[in-house]
């Protein structure tokens, strides 16, 4: 084969050439050719051989990875959706149950069965936002959306208002917030569970949550802080994994869920997330965000590639 495009150039004294060479050791070498001139007159070819195994190995890792990487991502998302069904199906009959009990015998039963009855509700409500929460989670990073601009003095307000926090607690939202190049789903998830967590926990008779935003270099730096009860900072970590709450569950519906997805969310596009508190004196939540909307494009951009089911 190498033998026949020699012949095929020297029969084209003009043309260039480029290709691989792969040797049946295992070698690869990239070869190229093109016409010597002096003037205007072809007087030879200069012929030129690279030794390019340990990038061409590297390329074809990398694309094997990423095909895997797709693979994966395509059976994890088969996997959320089936998992999401066939667990919600079963809950949904219990839910419906125990609403017939308590309507067609609800005059019948006695008060501990009554509190069973909306114990065992409580419980299915739980589990079904534990579902959707671990859905939403594995959304982040794998499921992408456009990146469009997002005016945060208009989302948050929005998100406020969809909380509908209490009469005792006030959310504060600061002029001049800026407006972000990003998903604007995932930024939504961001405030929606750091707003939620200051107002479901706070416990002053008038609360107050706010939200500001200063130029931190080549970040945003965002901030929600409240005046609850603050948190020890011996689970300033602990609250951002998975599952982990801080309050029992039965005295506040959590799935410990919510920390977690703001910190994949935040990592995602190259930020960090960090919480500043001290016990009975509030807290604050704080995340950096790029200001850079060129390089947010681009990671989004690998990761979306890096996404794509395999053909």
């Amino acid at each position: 084969s190498f033998l026949a495009k020699v012949r095929d150039l020297y029969a084209h004294p003009d043309a260039e050439s480029f290709d691989l060479i792969e040797f049946a050791d295992g070698r690869v070498i990239e070869r190229y050719s093109k016409p010597q001139m002096l003037g205007d007159q072809i007087v030879g070819r200069v012929w030129s051989f690279r030794d390019v195994t340990e990038k061409h190995t590297a390329e074809q890792k990398r694309t094997a990875l990423l095909q895997k990487i797709a693979a994966i991502n395509e059976e994890l998302t088969h996997f959320a959706y089936v998992v999401s069904h066939d667990l919600k199906a079963p809950l949904r009959g219990i839910k419906l149950v125990s609403e017939w009990l308590c309507a067609d015998y609800g005059d019948k039963l006695g008060p501990d069965a009554k509190e069973q009855l909306d114990l065992l509700q409580s419980r299915v409500g739980r589990m079904h936002d534990l579902i959707d929460g671990v859905l939403q989670y594995s959304r982040v990073g794998r499921v992408h959306e456009d990146l469009v601009p997002v005016d945060l003095n208009e989302l948050i307000p929005s998100i406020v208002d969809s909380l509908a926090p209490p009469e005792h607690v006030t959310v504060v939202v600061e002029p001049g917030l800026p407006t972000i190049e990003c998903e604007k789903t995932r930024i939504g998830q961001v405030f929606q569970n750091l707003l939620s967590n200051a107002i479901k926990f706070l416990d002053k008779p008038q609360g107050e949550v706010r939200v500001s935003c200063v130029e931190d270099g080549e970040f945003w730096r965002f901030s929600v802080s409240d005046n609850g009860p603050g948190i020890e900072s011996r689970h300033f970590d602990r609250i951002f994994r998975l599952f982990q709450t801080l309050a029992p569950r039965d005295e506040f519906e959590s799935t410990g869920v919510g920390l977690a997805v703001v910190k994949k969310v935040v990592e995602t596009y190259g930020g960090r997330v960090w919480v500043e508190s001290e016990p009975g004196r509030g807290s604050t939540f704080l995340f950096s965000w790029p200001r850079n909307r060129e390089a947010v494009a681009s990671e989004h951009s690998t990761l979306a590639a890096a996404c794509q089911p395999v053909s």
